[in-house]
């Protein structure tokens, strides 16, 4: 269909640019062109907006045809199917696009109103000259009908599938699926550098400075970016909102949604409303709703009420009514009435949860039951005394017969309409989604930073912030409590799902998402205009009813008439209706026709309203032909149709409550769609600045860190000729040995960790840090395996260990070795530092940290223990490990360096703390050491007095974790019952009371203490102190009083709640002084043991408590980590 002239030569130029925006597949253009015609010329104009309205509809249908999402291409057609609806001379667009519609969602609805359509196009179809065009519209017209009733037919028979819906979420979920990828390495790469910085690096990174954002903006964008970008800050800064609601047609902004849907609704059509406030359709009051919901609907003995009524009326009258239903009444045990009325009861419920109960179905229910009962000599009157007419337990009243002709009504009304409205509002969502935000952002009071919502420092948010309120703070104070456990401000920078995808900066606010936000304000008003023909009908039946009323009150006259005539004088109903009719003729008015109607359906016998109007001699043809009709069948037909059209009003005024339910949907749809949030805006370039800064520092610390490799390598060197120098010394002095070392270090070993690469050794090359086999022997060869990026061992048998160190030999056994240490104390001590390192080794946070920040030890080179301790951790990291003999050296060089300066009477607590101590070198400038990220806790001692109100302020406190009696588990368990590991805890830091210093002021008075954490470390350490007497029982109670997961929420105030840590590792102590390793690894516990490096498999934790208590191993040290650190 083409169009060639439009009468406004702007509007023609215009048209003919949005037809070129289309014809370059720019239908955003397009519909912004087409939209402001329609303003300028009205959408029902016959001449001008046929043009538009024919192209929207067009680019719709289209737009339709290319959409792969069935709820969006079903949007698509409903707008197109309102564009073609508001002018006649589309009829046959019309009706093309309702049947697609009907196609795409199986719907009766539309399939009937294609019909309609079409019947539409073939009488305008009979008006044009004969053509192929002509022709060939004709034909179609005839399929569409053909098809479209014959799927009517059908749909009576039909029963619904669910293969499809189920094969769409399959594929749904199948996507969903393969959607999921692993982490880019970029990702992995800032997480493990945000990791190490300090909280006041990472809360000052939170602040994005207006002035950078301007210039990256105007840098990227050019002007129209820093257009877009100041109209963003002057709208913060003087609405104090982000989210605000925008018209796509009018272009105006509103501050809130009542105000959007008030300008939908007055400006766009968005709301139909009947003439006159008395035609307009009610709904049930809430108060008539609660009486239905709440009812008892038991029958009511009729008889005896009635008796009660006449005899007893004034008791009656005092009747009780809660909830609109009396206990007063007397009760029929009747079995049929009650399954009656419990079904009605659930239609009027049903009816009430949708919203289609009208008033109209009530009054005529109540109707239906005063003419009932008025049969029964009990007037209306003295029913409204009684408040019968106030409650539905009046339907209680009625015998199977009425109810059953109520049942028979109520089941005419429908609670659902298959008119896609379920489909626009899932697809409006969709696009909704994209403009919702759940990080706050705010200002300081100069408006110069923008302050990113401080729990992304802490957790992922889990909320959507639709408030979007603009709060300005100082900024030093607003990130200053902010905890910095986590790194969920990395997974917000990296997340693309968290922006709207379909208006990048600085595209034009208008254009955003303007095509479906075209096409539900389209779908709102062809909505409408189904109400306005719903509201026409009901008015025809209303004129109707009057027409009725009008012929039934001119027969009731002539019988007052009769009284004071002779028979022969009478006239008949038919022939005083026939000379009505005549004096009527002339008129044209809408109470003139529905007259001529009725006459005419009451002379021929109708049993339905007819309401067409035929031609006016015809018309009187008809009813002069019928004058002899006798005034029985005059009444009876009169009341038959008066009967029907009481029927069909209230069911036509279910029907308009239906559709204006899929109005309001659409309208909150469309209401939802128009809102636009600032943040989601300028979301993208915000989180470019960040991540270029991030990044900037990131290789600024990696400049840095590489100009020290370096130079720390050339100080490796001299250390190494000096240390090499004083070994030949040292060998001089003692005997000679052979010298096996070659044959055990025949691959290269990795000395230093670096943020590049180790230092490796030639082979046959020793490294004066590694110990010459004059001094040293070898264990037999035992591996590592590194499987998930979490470190195990692998399972060798001892008795295979042991001959392996049989067939090797000169060898001596490394207990051999150590013959100039401290007796049993200095065993004690190799044994606890031996499983200390495994139980560390089998933290998967620790092993992730190592690969990450291969940053070199600072402090004193002089001295050997952080050297030692970096060389076994790259060896670890590196899989070097894994070569024959390097484990024990490694520990060897460890124990000796430890020896010199460390007490070989510590316990386990004291070699962890030991270990952890020098760790504290392992750290740069602009990261915390490896300790502090890793095991340390930064805590504060919070107390307010029960007596005097202070509350004094204490400085942090830091520790790697806690510690208590492990007796005192057992006690508590036996005092509470079956609690949780971690109510245990928190009861004994109770005991833990604190005094109102004096000195300060205070009052002297003891109080609890609460306990708060800055940061939640990933890993989470416990110490138990035991008496060392304990029986296999109280070991093995013990044990299993512990708990494998544990949440520290319970702990420490102010943590999310499940903030759950998992037991890893922990090490043990046996009566003999050894100490055991117990790890968790590949799904199951082992035991790991000294001087080898073979594992036992001992199971579930179920397993792991019997061990403990049948070998009496007492666990000393637990290593809990973080659930979320092992994801």
């Amino acid at each position: 269909m083409e169009f060639t002239f439009m009468e406004d030569d702007n509007g023609d130029e215009l048209f003919d640019l949005a037809k070129d925006y289309f014809k370059d597949g720019d239908h955003i253009k397009a519909l912004e062109v087409l939209e402001d015609l329609s303003l300028d010329q009205g959408n029902d104009d016959p001449v001008e907006g046929i043009h538009v309205n024919y192209f929207q509809g067009t680019i719709f249908r289209e737009l339709a045809g290319d959409s792969e999402n069935n709820d969006v291409k079903v949007t698509y057609l409903l707008a197109s199917v309102e564009c073609y609806s508001r002018n006649l001379g589309l009829s046959a667009f019309s009706a093309g696009t309702l049947f697609l519609l009907a196609q795409q969602i199986e719907s009766v609805l539309y399939y009937k109103q294609s019909v309609r359509k079409a019947k539409e196009g073939l009488y305008k179809a009979v008006s044009m000259q004969e053509g192929e065009s002509v022709n060939k519209e004709r034909e179609e017209l005839m399929s569409i009908i053909e098809h479209a009733e014959l799927r009517i037919a059908e749909s009576k028979t039909r029963v619904d599938s669910p293969v499809e819906n189920c094969e769409q979420q399959v594929r749904e979920s199948k996507e969903n699926g393969e959607t999921r990828k692993s982490e880019p390495d970029l990702f992995k790469r800032l997480r493990s550098y945000w990791a190490g910085l300090n909280v006041e690096i990472k809360r000052n990174f939170m602040k994005v400075s207006t002035a950078e954002l301007r210039s990256y903006v105007e840098g990227i964008y050019s002007t129209g970016g820093r257009d877009a970008l100041e109209q963003v800050l002057t709208s913060a800064k003087e609405d104090r909102k982000w989210r605000f609601w925008f018209c796509r047609t009018c272009s105006v902004k509103f501050s809130s949604p009542e105000e959007c849907k008030s300008h939908f609704e007055q400006q766009h059509g968005a709301e139909f409303k009947p003439s006159s406030a008395k035609d307009i359709t009610k709904r049930i009051s809430k108060v008539w709703t609660r009486k239905i919901l709440v009812g008892g609907w038991d029958p009511v003995d009729a008889v005896a009420a009635i008796q009660l009524i006449k005899n007893r009326l004034e008791d009656v009258k005092a009747f009780a009514y809660e909830n609109g239903w009396s206990k007063d009444w007397p009760l029929a045990a009747d079995k049929e009435r009650s399954e009656l009325l419990k079904e009605i009861q659930s239609l009027l419920v049903s009816f009430c949860d949708h919203k289609i109960l009208s008033c109209s179905v009530r009054d005529w229910v109540m109707h239906f039951l005063v003419q009932h009962l008025e049969n029964l000599e009990v007037s209306k009157h003295i029913l409204t005394d009684c408040r019968l007419v106030e409650t539905p337990q009046s339907i209680c009243f009625l015998e199977c017969g009425e109810l059953n002709q109520i049942l028979d009504f109520l089941k005419n009304i429908k609670c659902e309409r298959d008119d896609g409205t379920d489909l626009v509002c899932r697809a409006v969502d969709s696009f909704y989604a994209g403009t919702r935000v759940k990080e706050k952002i705010d200002f300081d009071p100069q408006f110069s930073f923008l302050l990113l919502d401080k729990r992304l420092l802490q957790c992922k948010i889990a909320r959507f912030d639709d408030e979007g309120i603009i709060n300005v703070f100082d900024h030093n104070v607003h990130y200053a409590k902010a905890h910095a456990q986590g790194d969920d401000i990395l997974s917000w920078l990296f997340d693309k799902s968290s922006q709207d995808e379909s208006i990048p900066f600085p595209t034009p606010i208008r254009a955003h998402n303007l095509d479906i936000w075209i096409a539900v304000l389209r779908a709102v008003q062809f909505t409408c205009r189904t109400l306005g023909t719903k509201y026409a009908k009901k008015l025809q039946y209303l004129d109707y009813d009057a027409a009725l009323t009008g012929a039934k009150n001119l027969c009731i006259s002539e019988d007052v008439k009769r009284k004071n005539l002779h028979k022969d004088h009478w006239n008949s109903y038919a022939s005083l209706l026939c000379k009505r009719c005549k004096e009527r003729d002339a008129g044209d008015s809408l109470t003139t026709k529905a007259f001529l109607c009725v006459v005419r359906d009451v002379l021929k016998g109708a049993s339905y309203p007819t309401l067409d109007f035929p031609d006016l001699e015809d018309y009187l043809t008809v009813i002069h032909g019928s004058t002899n009709l006798s005034d029985e069948l005059v009444l009876k037909s009169l009341d038959l149709l008066k009967f029907v059209v009481n029927l069909l009003v209230p069911l036509i005024d279910s029907k308009i409550l239906l559709i204006e339910n899929s109005r309001i949907n659409l309208l909150n749809g469309l209401i939802r769609l128009s809102v636009f949030d600032y943040r989601s805006y300028i979301g993208q370039p915000m989180k470019e600045v960040m991540l270029d800064r991030i990044l900037d520092m990131e290789s600024k610390v990696k400049a840095a860190a590489t100009e020290e490799d370096i130079s720390l390598e050339k100080e490796a060197d001299i250390l190494f000729e000096k240390e090499a120098e004083e070994e030949k010394k040292l060998q001089s002095k003692k005997k000679k040995k052979k010298n096996k070392s070659n044959k055990v270090f025949s691959a290269n070993v990795c000395l230093h960790m670096s943020s590049e690469s180790s230092v490796n050794l030639e082979p046959g090359v020793t490294s004066p840090l590694l110990k010459t086999a004059e001094e040293d022997s070898m264990e037999p060869e035992d591996t590592f395996s590194s499987e998930s990026g979490q470190t195990s061992l692998n399972t060798i048998n001892q008795e295979d260990a042991t001959k392996d160190m049989e067939n090797m030999p000169g060898e001596d056994s490394f207990s051999e070795h150590l013959e100039f240490a401290h007796g049993e104390a200095a065993n004690r001590y190799r044994s606890a530092l031996d499983m200390t390192l495994k139980a560390l080794l089998n933290i998967k946070a620790l092993e992730k940290d190592l690969v990450y920040n291969r940053q070199p030890f600072h402090g004193n080179l002089e001295e050997q223990v952080p050297y030692a301790l970096q060389d076994f951790f790259s060896a670890f990291v590196s899989e070097q490990i894994t070569e024959k003999g390097l484990y024990n050296y490694l520990l060897r060089n460890i124990f000796a360096s430890l020896e010199e300066i460390h007490s070989m009477s510590s316990d386990a607590a004291g070699v962890v703390v030991a270990i952890l101590e020098f760790c504290h070198f392992w750290k740069s400038p602009e990261r915390e050491s490896l300790v502090t990220r890793l095991f340390t806790l930064e805590e504060y001692e919070r107390m307010s007095c029960r007596k005097c109100r202070r509350k004094p302020n204490y400085p942090e406190q830091s520790s790697y974790g806690i510690v208590m009696a492990a007796d005192s588990i057992v006690d508590l368990k036996c005092a509470l019952g079956n609690i949780k590991f971690e109510d245990v805890l928190k009861v004994i830091r109770m005991e833990g009371e604190m005094m109102c210093d004096v000195k300060t002021g205070g009052c002297g008075t003891t109080n609890f203490v609460h306990h708060t954490i800055s940061r939640c470390p990933p890993i989470f350490t416990i110490v138990l102190e035991w008496e060392k007497n304990e029986t296999e029982k109280e070991i093995s109670e013990t044990t299993n009083a512990l708990h494998w997961e544990i949440d520290i929420s319970m702990l420490y105030e102010g943590l999310e709640p499940n903030t759950n840590y998992r037991l890893v590792s922990m090490i043990g102590c046996v009566e003999e002084g050894e100490f055991i390793c117990m790890a968790y690894t590949k799904n199951r516990w082992v035991s790991l043991r000294h001087e080898t490096l073979a594992e036992e498999v001992v199971g579930n934790w179920k397993s792991v408590v019997r061990f403990c208590g049948e070998r009496k191993l007492r666990p000393e040290i637990l290593f809990y980590e973080a659930t979320r650190s092992m994801a």
